[in-house]
This record gives C-alpha cells, sequence and structure tokens, in this order.
C-alpha cells in the first residue's frame, strides 16, 4: 500500500472511529457501550485538535567557535522556542546532517507536556574537513493511538567551517640553503638598488645604469656599483586536484608547507586547479594563512581537467616565485608542463605524495631524472609524517 493512502486512512479514522463509537453508543445503549465511548473520547479529541495543531516552533542552533581542525569535536546546542502551549505527548527532534559530515543522525525524544523551551546538545565527533551547511531541523509527534503522525521542518541554516589538519614541518634545513646561497636555494636574489654596498670594477654583464661615473673618472677606469642581495622567501604552492585516493593527504601537506613558509618569516602563496580555480599571490601576513587555509577547506577533488592545463595559466606569468607543486601522480605532461613555468632563474619542487606502503615505479623513476634534467627536483613524501619533508629536498636531484 502507497505510504501515502496509508496515512490518509490514518487520517480519515481520526474522524470515523469516535462517530463510529457514538454511533454504537446510541444504538446498543447499556453502560458497557457508553464506557467505551467515553473512554475513547479523549483520546479521540486529542487525536482531532492534534491535527488543527501547526507544529511551529522557532529554532536556533548555537556552534561556537564556527571554525575547527578536522578531526576535532563539535559542540552543538538547539533551542526550541513556541508561543502555543499545546501537550505534546512526545517531540522527536532531529538535526539533519549533511552528506560531508559523514555522520550519524542526530536524533533525540522528548516528552515536553506544556513546555514551550525546549533545548537539545550533542556533539558531531571527528569533524571532517570541509565547509558543512546546516540547513533543518526536523520535527515529528503523533497521537497516543499511533494514527496520527505529524512533521514539520525547520528553516535553521549554519555554516561550520573545518579547516584541514597541519603538521609542523622542519624548515631550518631550507633556511641554510638560502643562507649559503647553494644551487637547491628556495628564493630568488635581487639586487635592491636602494641600498649600495661598495664600488668595484666593471665586469660585463652589469648594467649601464650602475656605473658610478665619479669614481671611474678618479680612477680612470670603469667602475660599477654593487648592491647589497636580498632573498626573496616567496612561494607559490601549486595543489593537484585530481581524485587520488590520498587527497586528504595532499590537502594536509599543502595546509602544512604553507603554513610553516609564513610562519617562519617567508611569503607563501597558493595556486588550486580545476573547474573553479583560484590563485592567491604569495604574501606573508596572518591574513594570507587565514586565507589559505579557507580555500583548502573548501577544495574538493576535481576530474574536469588535469593539473598540466593549470601549469600554462597566463595568471602565473607574472609569479617570479618557487613553484611548489603537489601531487600524487607524476607524468611527462606535468614535468613539460612545469618545465615552462615563468621566471628567469625558475626553481620547481614537486613533492609526489605516497602512502606507507607504495614504492616508486619504473617510469617515475624515469620522469624523475628527466625533471631533474629540466632544472627541477622531485622529492617523494610517504605516509603522514611531513615534519622532515622539506630537509629531504638536500639529497633530490
Amino acid at each position: 500500500m502507497p505510504a501515502a493512502m496509508s496515512k490518509l486512512m490514518k487520517v480519515s479514522a481520526v474522524f470515523i472511529l469516535p462517530a463510529f463509537a457514538f454511533s454504537y453508543a446510541m444504538f446498543q445503549g447499556g453502560f458497557v457501550s457508553w464506557f467505551l465511548f467515553y473512554s475513547f473520547l479523549p483520546f479521540a479529541l486529542y487525536s482531532i485538535l492534534l491535527f488543527f495543531y501547526p507544529v511551529n516552533f522557532q529554532a536556533e542552533r548555537t556552534v561556537f567557535p564556527q571554525t575547527y581542525n578536522a578531526g576535532d569535536d563539535i559542540e552543538v546546542n538547539l533551542t526550541l522556542k513556541r508561543k502555543l502551549p499545546f501537550p505534546l505527548l512526545f517531540l522527536l527532534i532531529e538535526d539533519v546532517m549533511p552528506d560531508s559530515l559523514n555522520h550519524e543522525k542526530m536524533k533525540r525524544v522528548f516528552f515536553p507536556g506544556f513546555k514551550r523551551n525546549l533545548k537539545m546538545a550533542y556533539t558531531i565527533r571527528n569533524a571532517s574537513r570541509g565547509e558543512h551547511h546546516l540547513h533543518c531541523i526536523r520535527l515529528k509527534t503523533g497521537d497516543a493511538l499511533g494514527l496520527l503522525e505529524k512533521e514539520k521542518r525547520i528553516l535553521c541554516k549554519q555554516a561550520i567551517l573545518v579547516y584541514p589538519p597541519y603538521e609542523d614541518i622542519f624548515y631550518k634545513s631550507f633556511r641554510s640553503m638560502l643562507d649559503q646561497g647553494g644551487v637547491l636555494s628556495l628564493s630568488s636574489s635581487r639586487h635592491d638598488t636602494s641600498l649600495v654596498a661598495g664600488i668595484r670594477e666593471y665586469e660585463p654583464g652589469d648594467r649601464f645604469s650602475w656605473i658610478d661615473w665619479k669614481a671611474s673618472a678618479k680612477s680612470n677606469q670603469m667602475m660599477t656599483k654593487e648592491f647589497e642581495t636580498r632573498e626573496s622567501n616567496d612561494f607559490l604552492i601549486i595543489l593537484d586536484t585530481a581524485p587520488a585516493n590520498n587527497f586528504e593527504t595532499l590537502v594536509k601537506f599543502a595546509a602544512s608547507a604553507s603554513r610553516t613558509v609564513i610562519r617562519n618569516g617567508g611569503k607563501a602563496g597558493m595556486l588550486i586547479g580545476g573547474k573553479e580555480k583560484v590563485l592567491l599571490p604569495p604574501r606573508s601576513d596572518a591574513g594570507q594563512e587565514a586565507a589559505i587555509f579557507y580555500q583548502l577547506a573548501k577544495v574538493s577533488e576535481d576530474g574536469s581537467h588535469e593539473l598540466e592545463h593549470d601549469l600554462g595559466d597566463q595568471a602565473l606569468a607574472g609569479q617570479s616565485a618557487v613553484f611548489v607543486i603537489i601531487t600524487s601522480r607524476l607524468s611527462k605532461q606535468m614535468v613539460d608542463g612545469a618545465g615552462k613555468l615563468p621566471g628567469k632563474n625558475r626553481r620547481v619542487f614537486i613533492f609526489l605524495m605516497k602512502g606507507n606502503e607504495e614504492i616508486s615505479t619504473a617510469e617515475e623513476t624515469v620522469l624523475k631524472a628527466m625533471a631533474a634534467g629540466k632544472g627541477m627536483y622531485v622529492h617523494t613524501v610517504a605516509g603522514h609524517n611531513f615534519r622532515m619533508a622539506f630537509a629531504g629536498v638536500e639529497q633530490t636531484r
């Protein structure tokens, strides 16, 4: 029997049964028939009144704070208020969870009676990363005979932002390479023309504007100004959003890397590929870290097109940062695309994320050698322990 037909029959029974009991008492007469009628009458009247009662509640959901990290427990408080204190035998309250939370149903049964205010508290444990939207609260009540059920959904919108998890990455090796000016330096050196460090003899390749004419006239030979070298700790982290079994690991490493760079005085930016591409130019303020984590909280797998297409984006033409590609796969197209990234002294690091039991394939070994030939560095990060991920770059070429 269809559910709609069954519900209609139950509602009809609420009105038919009292009329049938009254008719039986009138025609049959006697103590028993009237006793049955008066005994049944309160239940019938309650069912009829409940039929016309609008289950009107005002709902308020409180979540504090509204931002969490993946794995945290979220404390939620619900408050329901109503103006008409109609006696309810029971009230089932369910806060409808979005599929993104992948959580069990949050239900509670109350016996409110004439109460106007009801409070419900629950905990969402081990929250998953993402921007989760809670839309409504489901209420359900009924009569004592089980003939009538009333259900209503109350709109109560709430957004909960769960940031990705992160780990502190050992950064000293990065800093040492910068100070020593090694071939694996992760920053592009540039001259600050406002700070003159000294004067030296002219060398082929020096700019004409750097010539110190007064010093040249005194020494009878071409002299050029020597400027202080200022290092730029600019990183543009590129996250591959192609579907992968360890996609959450990629997001976690992207969050850890950007946070480590910013907390150590560097500038970090983020390029998230896919259909809805997001580019955050490198910056070093606290707001940049929050902006990156916000985008990483919302990012999802996107198989619409591969990362190789994003590497050739015109928006990257003006970026002079060190490019850090985070991916779970390595392909010839990716290596070729990374080799075309802009910058005269381009530096590209590819972090290949793998599981604890995964090993590099023969094809990946060939591609690593190909990348090294193009001046890029590929480093394999196994498992979820990122602490020494940057240190391993020193031996990777």
